[in-house]
């Protein structure tokens, strides 16, 4: 059997060779039995995955980080992981926005002298315009139209339509009190998940450096099945916050080849990614392979990717009151509706009001579009972008690792606090003061 742990010979040779043993010649008989037998060793994935009886052949302690590596690479090319694809965003890709990660170059157009001309240039294709187009174009048209019913009451001889201006000045400091307690409460949603989701990737480098080091290379098993927990985690908490539980079953057939079944059958995925990488450090821990400092570190930040979790379900099932959406959409449409009026009253040119009414109308509906924007922002955070980028960080530490050279003794160190050490490690007097002599005569 090519696949059995246990070597194997021959039958035929076998065969030929015990026919050919004599009583005569015992010693050469034996010896040709022996050269006659072929054994084979059987793949060193074959033993691995063989259950029944012991492992003949031991896998290198850093094999099980190289598959790691392998499938993490293999989950990273699917095209579920390759779609950046964000429901609901009118931003562009090439744009300055924050639906993707910045680099030094997008500071640098963010920060050049020539961005006023980009904005002015651009700005028929603002994704705020777009979103707002709608809006705009109604107050608009109720604009033209008060317009055209004063111009033809002035013909015929009667008064106007106009309001004052008192009322809407009065009504401009509450409509903008509005508007800035609303933009603060959903800038705060928008950092509270900023905070949580760019730690990912640091969390994940400090628990993984943490397990390589401080667990026996023995474990390579265990430590291998934490670094494809940490790099599932990211992925499962972007599919939950964007409800595409369907997305995920790719990713996690290749970091979960026998637990994806179970994984994807739990409601909340994330938390069950958390709960299968605190049974694996608790096991660790339990057999003395961890230590208890390293254990409580390593709880921590798992703990913090467990604040992460809460926050994002938390950001996703309660909004900023409606209420304040509601009161503050018809204060806009109110204010806005009544500034025609008074600017006819005003006795501002016809063309003049129209600009007016267009400008201001761009200005708060833009103001109220962002608001709704950032209300919900794991709709334009780059959750992506933050899921591929630990499973990046996973994969690099398990890299620096594998292929990291051994730590350097006191001994290796030429310099002079290396010579005392080694000195004082275990030489005679006699030789610490002839080499502290040839030191001397050196220097």
């Amino acid at each position: 059997d090519e696949g059995s742990p246990v070597a194997l010979c021959s039958k035929r040779a076998a065969r030929r060779c015990l026919s050919s043993l004599s009583p005569v010649s015992p010693v050469s008989s034996l010896s040709s039995l022996l050269s006659s037998l072929r054994w084979r060793s059987p793949p060193l994935e074959a033993s691995m995955s063989s259950r029944e009886g012991p492992m003949q052949v031991p896998p290198e302690p850093r094999l099980f980080h190289t598959l790691a590596m392998q499938d993490i690479s293999t989950a990273l090319a699917t095209p579920e992981a390759l779609d950046d694809y964000m429901p609901g965003v009118l931003e562009e890709k090439s744009l300055l926005s924050m639906t993707h990660l910045w680099d030094a170059s997008t500071w640098a157009r963010h920060k050049s002298r020539h961005r006023w001309a980009h904005m002015l240039v651009a700005w028929p294709h603002s994704s705020i315009l777009r979103a707002i187009r709608l809006p705009l174009g109604v107050i608009l048209l109720v604009t033209l139209a008060v317009l055209q019913i004063n111009a033809l009451l002035a013909e015929a001889g009667r008064p106007r339509l106009t309001l004052p201006l008192a009322p809407l000045s009065l009504q401009a400091s509450s409509l903008g009190l509005l508007l800035v307690f609303r933009n603060n409460q959903t800038h705060e949603r928008l950092k509270e998940a900023q905070k949580a989701m760019g730690g990912l990737g640091a969390l994940a480098r400090e628990i993984m450096q943490l397990l390589v080091v401080h667990v026996p290379p023995e474990k390579g098993r265990a430590v291998a099945l934490a670094a494809r927990l940490l790099a599932l985690f990211g992925w499962a908490l972007k599919m939950q916050c964007r409800n595409e539980p369907e997305r995920l079953y790719p990713i996690a057939e290749v970091l979960l080849p026998r637990a994806h079944s179970w994984l994807l059958s739990r409601p909340h995925r994330p938390g069950t990614v958390l709960l299968r990488l605190r049974a694996v450090v608790g096991e660790l821990r339990k057999d003395g392979l961890l230590s208890s400092d390293a254990f409580k570190f390593i709880e921590e930040r798992l703990a913090k990717l467990s604040a992460a979790d809460a926050a994002c379900v938390r950001l996703a099932t309660f909004p900023v009151p409606p209420s304040y959406h509601r009161h503050g959409s018809r204060a806009i449409v109110l204010w806005l509706g009544s500034l025609p009026f008074v600017m006819e009253g005003l006795g501002c040119h016809p063309l003049q009001t129209a600009v007016a009414v267009m400008c201001t109308t761009f200005l708060l509906l833009g103001i109220d579009q962002i608001a709704i924007e950032v209300e919900q922002p794991l709709d334009v955070l780059p959750l992506h972008e933050f899921a591929r980028g630990m499973s990046n960080d996973v994969h690099d530490v398990l890299e620096a690792w594998t292929t990291m050279p051994a730590v350097p003794r006191a001994c290796d160190d030429y310099s002079d606090l290396g010579k005392e050490s080694y000195l004082g490690s275990g030489r005679s007097s006699s030789a610490r003061g002839s080499t502290a002599a040839v030191d001397k005569k050196e220097r």
